[in-house]
């Protein structure tokens, strides 16, 4: 009986795990862009615009700078971006091969690292670090 038990709870426990590893699927909220993170490139904006970085983040309508842009990645395969200082949201598409994530809004794709709990952009003028909620 207690190798029953302890059988069972291993199981449950190796469960637990890989639930908690789980897939690239979930929301996220930019980190940094261009490597500063979030709160560096909000107050260099604010600075230029000759405001506070509250002033600025209320005029966008956001409560915190992680809310600028954030990306859900929907188990059915779709995704969800809302960038809330241009009042927008896109919906598109991604896919998975290895580590790699193609997010496709709009017919323009965008390729992605994922590390972890962060997704990487690999391409384009601006690059962006997202991680999961």
């Amino acid at each position: 009986m207690k190798r029953v038990i302890a059988l069972t709870m291993a199981v449950l426990m190796i469960a637990a795990l890989l639930v908690a590893c789980g897939g690239p699927e979930g929301k996220y909220v930019v980190k940094s862009i261009d490597g500063k993170t979030v709160d560096e490139a909000i107050k260099e904006s604010a600075e230029a615009a000759g405001m506070s970085v509250d002033d600025m983040l209320k005029q966008m309508g956001i409560n915190s700078a992680d809310e600028i842009v954030t990306l859900e990645l929907k188990s059915d395969g779709t995704a969800v971006m809302e960038v809330k200082m241009f009042s927008t949201t896109k919906e598109g598409k991604w896919e998975k091969n290895g580590d790699k994530i193609t997010i496709t809004i709009d017919d323009q794709p965008s390729n992605f690292t994922l590390k972890g709990n962060e997704l990487h952009s690999e391409d384009g003028d601006q690059k962006y670090v997202f991680v999961k909620k």
